[in-house]
């Protein structure tokens, strides 16, 4: 078989090409006669199709793959913020908000990257598992459900502590105290605090070191464990909740760029079938 292709007209606007096509074969009837067949065609559609390819390859390509990478990072926020919700006893939205996407903006497509991670200084603990020791003082401290108010029986704890029960809004004397037993210096501390009107006060009661809160009168003092100081270190269980919601959306993103390749052809009009 023999392929040529056979210009119609020399001029620079060209108005259609010619495929002459010649099949060389011999049978009984016929032998040595030449089989010919032309098939014509418009190039104007091709001239069509390669403005629209570098169009592509110029605008519709770059911005959709930037698209792509910033609408799964979005998405996998998204999931993310769903699965803080149900993972984790949620005492305020701080943690599910600081989850963030930092989106990308240069259309050079091998530059393209979007990230999306949270800006709470716990959240890799959670996210990985570790270790939480004190940074000062005798342990972790550890607020109880009676700083949040909600009794003592309330587990787990589903409130903020109180603004006043707060760690870092409680402050104690330095109480230098000679006593025969930790019980009978726990009540000696238990009542200078009343007396000099301070709102707790640290005790060792039954090996548990713990900060209370000191209320009542004077003749009917009344304590609350707020912070509980027992445990040198805390062991904090991995809950992933980032990485699951990224490999879900890993899957999802053949579908994302394929939406939104479709709406930047749709958008800039090209591969339209006229």
């Amino acid at each position: 078989m023999i392929v040529n292709i056979i210009a119609m007209s020399k001029n620079e606007k060209y108005i259609g090409h010619t495929l002459d096509i010649r099949t060389w074969g011999r049978s009984r009837r016929n032998r040595g006669i030449v089989r010919h067949m032309i098939i014509t065609m418009d190039s104007k559609n091709l001239r069509r199709l390669e403005r629209d390819l570098y169009k592509f390859a110029d605008s519709a390509y770059p911005f959709a793959t930037k698209a792509t990478v910033n609408g799964a990072a979005f998405l996998a926020r998204k999931k993310t913020q769903k699965n803080i919700g149900e993972e984790f006893v949620g005492r305020n939205q701080f943690t599910r908000n600081s989850i963030r996407v930092e989106r990308s903006k240069t259309n050079q497509v091998h530059r393209q990257a979007a990230y999306v991670g949270s800006i709470a200084d716990y959240f890799p603990s959670n996210e990985f598992g570790g270790t939480k020791r004190p940074k000062a003082g005798k342990g972790v401290a550890i607020p109880t459900s009676e700083a949040s108010g909600e009794g003592r029986n309330a587990t787990p704890r589903r409130r903020m502590p109180m603004k006043a029960n707060k760690v870092q809004n409680i402050k104690l004397r330095d109480v230098k105290i000679r006593a025969k037993s930790k019980a009978q210096r726990n009540l000696i501390v238990i009542k200078m605090a009343k007396a000099r009107k301070d709102k707790h006060a640290y005790i060792d009661a039954n090996g548990r070191r713990s900060i209370v809160r000191v209320m009542g009168t004077k003749n009917n003092i009344k304590i609350k464990t707020v912070v509980d100081l027992t445990s040198r270190s805390v062991r904090i269980p991995a809950q992933p909740t980032l990485g699951p919601a990224v490999e879900a959306t890993r899957k999802r993103i053949p579908t994302i760029y394929a939406k939104e390749l479709r709406n930047q052809l749709r958008r800039r009009g090209l591969f339209r079938r006229r």
